[in-house]
């Protein structure tokens, strides 16, 4: 054990050196999850928040997010104030946590040697070490996803793991919220044990473990929106009209779901590369490696709650209207990489071809993190400032609006909540799924408004929105990215 753990750690603590930056890019999620931090935190900086949510739209994202990754960070904003690396410092430490678990639960199923390269093929993953640049709440989720599933899974589930599953749940559901899709998982379980044994089932015996993780969960929910910041919108009213006012039809997005999956999931396996060629290969490795894995998902099934929870989660993907990368199927690697494993295995059982032995999975391992060059050697160093607010002319930018605008007024740009945490100023954006007279009217009760745009940001929406208001305008080029148009 001890020696596994050294290997672990040699071999992950280069990550604390990919992509810990000192500078964010132009994402907006962030500014979001930072501004509720700064209210556990007291930091002042969190009254000079002025961002409004247009309540037209319907895929931008909800007026607030859960609690559990602000209140995660809040310490590092308590000390730091608004650093970036500290918090993707603790992102990465919270990364290592969960490749820990996913090393420890195929640990399980086979040797710790293929257990640790299968860990390391998805530590140097060139989506997560992109990812992990970031300031979004998906690791930590899926960290504690993963932690309920070890948890859960054991041959002995004794009182010991329920209260580590439940624990790391309810933290899960309180990061993010697609961590709920668990409970209808254990839902699901319940009724497949009750069909599988009806004449030995006992219901007071099998209840009493989604009772506890359901009260846990819902425990934590109350207590999180109780200690959050007050007369904040819900975000009930965003979900339901994403899934309610789509513009498709529920057969449409399934299938495009299924069609984008098709093309999402083999990078899950594969690799990255600027050359086209070598991606060819990639993608070609990454949908064998998909079959694998949907063979070890037909020979493994067993009704079980690693199997109900892929399916759980896997409904949630293809029902939801907007599409969220590989991002959105972190909680779901647990399971995935379980499928692969078993695949391999029934491939030598079936076959009597062994593809998986402790020597391939070293050599698959290193050509592997080969494959991966780019992206490592582009995380080495920070280059993300030439899509940021913070290189030369978007601060440039940023100091015209704050010195400039009067606080009353409201500016409509692309990124609303970054351009509130960098200038205290009152933002929105505009309902692009909506038509231009709607948005004209949603934004007639202000006097007056501004519309930022920037090059290579904002989308040609925009705009359309400026050269087709009938009112008067007027427009300052404050430098060659930022246009600002004063609309009254």
């Amino acid at each position: 054990m001890k020696k596994n753990t050294l290997y672990f750690l040699l071999c992950t603590l280069p990550l604390f050196f990919l992509n810990v930056n000192t500078t964010h890019n132009w994402g907006d999620d962030f500014a979001q999850y930072i501004h509720q931090a700064q209210y556990f935190a007291k930091d002042n900086n969190y009254l000079q928040w002025h961002f409004e949510s247009n309540s037209l739209d319907r895929e931008y994202a909800p007026p607030s997010y859960p609690n559990g990754f602000p209140l995660l960070i809040s310490p590092i904003i308590s000390i730091w104030g608004f650093a970036v690396k500290p918090i993707l410092l603790s992102i990465t430490t919270l990364l290592l946590a969960w490749l820990w678990v996913i090393f420890k639960f195929l640990n399980r199923y086979t040797h710790s040697s293929i257990a640790l390269c299968i860990t390391l093929i998805c530590a140097y993953h060139h989506y997560l070490v992109d990812f992990k640049q970031f300031i979004l709440s998906d690791i930590p989720c899926a960290l504690f996803c993963s932690i309920y599933l070890y948890q859960r899974t054991k041959e002995d589930v004794n009182k010991q793991s329920i209260i580590w599953a439940s624990l790391a749940l309810g933290l899960a559901f309180i990061i993010r919220s697609q961590a709920i899709v668990f409970l209808g998982a254990e839902a699901l379980f319940f009724i497949s044990q009750y069909l599988k044994n009806k004449q030995t089932f006992s219901f007071k015996h099998a209840l009493l473990n989604p009772f506890v993780i359901g009260i846990t969960c819902l425990l934590f929910y109350l207590i999180s929106n109780s200690v959050g910041p007050q007369h904040t919108l819900s975000s009930l009213g965003f979900y339901k009209q994403l899934y309610t006012q789509t513009q498709h039809t529920w057969t449409f997005i399934i299938v495009d779901n299924i069609i984008y999956l098709g093309t999402l999931l083999p990078s899950f396996f594969s690799g990255w590369a600027f050359d086209q060629h070598l991606q060819l290969l990639y993608t070609l490795i990454g949908t064998a490696l998909l079959g694998v894995s949907l063979f070890g998902f037909i020979r493994s099934w067993k009704a079980s709650l690693l199997d109900w929870g892929f399916i759980c989660m896997l409904i949630l993907v293809l029902i939801t209207p907007v599409h969220q990368g590989l991002r959105y199927l972190f909680p779901m690697w647990l399971p995935m990489l379980y499928y692969l494993l078993k695949g391999f295995q029934a491939i030598k059982i079936t076959f009597c071809l062994s593809l998986l032995n402790k020597k391939m999975a070293i050599v698959a391992c290193v050509l592997f993190i080969a494959m991966q060059y780019d992206t490592i050697e582009g995380a080495t160093h920070n280059n993300d400032m030439g899509w940021s607010p913070y290189a030369k002319n978007d601060l440039q930018a940023l100091k015209f609006i704050k010195t400039t605008i009067p606080d009353t007024s409201l500016i409509l740009f692309s990124k609303p909540r970054a351009l509130s945490l960098y200038t205290g100023k009152r933002t929105s954006l505009l309902a692009e799924q909506s038509s231009l007279s709607e948005n004209y009217n949603y934004f007639k009760s202000n006097p007056s408004y501004f519309v930022l745009v920037r090059k290579e940001l904002t989308s040609p929406y925009y705009i359309n929105f400026v050269n087709q208001y009938k009112g008067s305008k007027d427009s300052v080029q404050i430098n060659n990215f930022f246009t600002l148009y004063h609309l009254y």
